[in-house]
């Protein structure tokens, strides 16, 4: 059974975990009717959260989505991000791999991450060969990549603000221009620290056909890329069980007694956000209409296809067409 919104299911649940991005995020608006669900949830007394495989700090994320038209208060209680996390733990400063316990320099591939490792003992390094990791950042293009890998162009968006840290960049559908690099430190045996386990978001680019949003090639893509290559991988975030216990201890921290068999993890991605759920112990629900599912689904595969990828079985969780109980292009 498919459920046309979360509307018909809520009364079942306590505290509801939101994902973001394809659940009432489009990547350029908000699906219809998803922030007034959330709305409604918090003037009900339930604990709605979200949680976020986004590298930037809460804060910045929690001014971002109110500038767009979502408050903390008003329509969601509170929200976590799988940054928050890492900087957790490099302020710890208890990043380890199997062959390197104590590493501190750093190379990031794609855009760096200063906030983050701000006032922590790791260090960035402009060759590769200096590092003891290589850190995940959004894969962005600069305009030698652009210019070095011209067959892709069609695949390529400029960035919605146009600049980041100075310079042009550019969104890529393909992660075809990251392979050489990738391979480059596989060959230095460099282990691999990432923070974004999404493999693509659906972003808003104003030159894309009709001003549409796109999906575009995220941090878990490039971890997937070493993880192929048979490099070491520390991920923080969705699926992995460190994002929902970092998540649960805070939560507790502020006064929540938490009951799992009421807690539910709104999602549109089964590799993270329903696999997560699952692995926690807590309801997963899943958007079939949109975000990464609906994406997936239009290019054949079927809910259940998916999860068995995942080895998860189809009944343990809950469908629903979106949030808002609205079409997956209202937005």
């Amino acid at each position: 059974m498919i459920y046309n919104g979360l509307a018909e299911i809520a009364d079942n649940f306590e505290l509801f975990l939101f994902d973001a991005y394809g659940v009432f995020w489009e990547g350029s608006g908000f699906y219809a009717g998803s922030v007034e669900m959330m709305r409604s949830l918090v003037k009900q007394g339930k604990t709605v959260a979200v949680i976020s495989n986004s590298t930037q700090m809460h804060e910045k994320l929690i001014a971002s989505y109110g500038r767009r038209g979502i408050s903390l208060g008003t329509d969601y209680n509170y929200l976590y991000s799988s940054g928050d996390l890492l900087r957790h733990h490099l302020l710890k400063g208890d990043i380890e791999f199997k062959k390197n316990r104590n590493p501190r320099k750093y190379f990031v591939i794609g855009q760096p991450h200063d906030a983050a490792f701000a006032g922590t003992q790791y260090v960035q390094v402009a060759q590769m060969q200096e590092a003891d990791f290589v850190y995940c950042g959004v894969p962005f293009l600069r305009e030698a990549d652009v210019l070095r890998y011209p067959q892709y162009k069609d695949l390529y968006w400029p960035v919605k603000n146009g600049e980041s840290d100075g310079g042009k960049v550019w969104d890529t559908q393909t992660e075809k221009p990251f392979e050489e690099i990738v391979d480059r430190a596989v060959e230095l045996g460099l282990p691999v620290l990432n923070a974004n386990p999404d493999f693509t978001a659906k972003e808003g680019h104003p030159l894309a056909p009709d001003s549409a949003a796109v999906f575009v090639v995220r941090n878990g893509t490039l971890a997937e890329m070493f993880r192929q290559r048979e490099a070491e991988v520390l991920e923080y975030g969705k699926p992995h069980a460190n994002m929902y216990d970092y998540t649960f201890a805070l939560l507790q921290n502020s006064g929540l007694k938490i009951n799992k068999d009421k807690t539910c993890m709104i999602g549109d991605t089964v590799r993270t956000d329903i696999k997560g759920a699952v692995n926690a112990g807590i309801v997963p629900i899943l958007c079939v209409e949109t975000g990464v599912t609906a994406e997936e689904i239009s290019h054949g595969k079927t809910v259940k296809s998916l999860c068995t990828e995942q080895n998860i079985d189809v009944k343990q969780i809950i469908q629903i067409k979106s949030v808002g109980g609205t079409t997956a292009n209202g937005v």
